[in-house]
């Protein structure tokens, strides 16, 4: 039987971690500050595009990077650039989509946070994760 590979059993383990401190964050944040929006909807689905934005950002920063580091000291700078541009543009796009739906534009950008809370705290989350792997393992 011809069984698919799963694409999260491919997927570089730190960029993992990072996108399920970047989830745990969204969620968090989320909780944490829908009760100072105006429209609980529309803060929801604001956060929800920001939120998913963090990981499309943090997954085409990841495929960038690994490519650039099989590329010339001169066409690696180029090419970083470029994908700059394209989140960049992403962002842009999350944001007016929200905005013509309606949504909440400010809790886009508290999505897109989780990006950086998620950088900070994946180092943590590692910590955490190896740490019950261990108690497993002894069982």
């Amino acid at each position: 039987m011809n069984q698919k590979s799963n694409p999260l059993q491919k997927m570089n383990p730190t960029l993992k971690e990072l996108v399920l401190s970047i989830l745990i964050w969204g969620i968090l944040l989320g909780v944490m500050l829908i009760w100072l929006a105006d429209s609980r909807i529309s803060f929801i689905l604001g956060e929800t595009v920001g939120v998913l934005t963090a990981v499309f950002m943090a997954c085409h920063m990841y495929r960038f990077i690994e490519h650039s580091l099989d590329m010339t000291e001169e066409d690696a700078p180029k090419y970083m650039a470029k994908g700059t541009v394209i989140r960049i543009l992403v962002i842009v796009i999350a944001v007016l989509a929200v905005w013509k739906l309606g949504g909440n534009v400010i809790a886009v950008f508290i999505g897109v946070m989780a990006l950086k809370l998620g950088a900070y705290t994946q180092p943590l989350l590692h910590r955490m994760i190896r740490k019950i792997y261990r108690k497993e393992e002894r069982r």
